[in-house]
């Protein structure tokens, strides 16, 4: 049986992180500066969450499970994971509708966008106008 193992990514194999990202999610970028979980079986990257620190907030950004490793519960865990050592009330995220459930079984709540920080609402609305289908998210403990 193999063994799921979440962790911060090593700084030396972001370079493994964005071919990953490039694959299957290309229009990600990675930011310097970002606190980065993997999920890994066997060393191989299957799963990945970044936080990206905006002001005094962080944005839970890039949420990405490789499609074979999928319906796994691997978001699931790197969420739970992220309960554990990362996540308070100044976390937000712009999640997929369709994500809606699975961040809301760890915490996140659904929020009206004229409560985001300022920054945040910016960066939010220019994502919107892009075209992209998301929601505003805040964790609560």
């Amino acid at each position: 049986m193999k063994t799921l193992t979440i962790k911060e990514l090593d700084p030396i194999r972001i370079p493994l992180l964005k071919k990953l990202y490039k694959s299957h999610y290309p229009s990600t970028k990675i930011k310097g500066g970002e606190y980065i979980l993997v999920a890994e079986v066997d060393t191989k990257i299957t799963g990945v969450v970044r936080f990206r620190t905006i002001d005094k907030w962080q944005l839970l950004t890039g949420m990405m499970v490789i499609p074979e490793a999928r319906h796994q519960g691997i978001a699931s865990q790197l969420l739970t994971y992220s309960q554990k050592h990362r996540l308070d009330n100044n976390v937000y995220c712009f999640a997929y509708q369709h994500l809606q459930p699975l961040y809301e079984a760890h915490g996140f709540q659904h929020i009206a966008v004229d409560t985001l920080p300022a920054t945040l609402n910016k960066l939010y609305t220019r994502y919107i106008q892009s075209g992209k289908p998301l929601i505003a998210m805040q964790y609560r403990a």
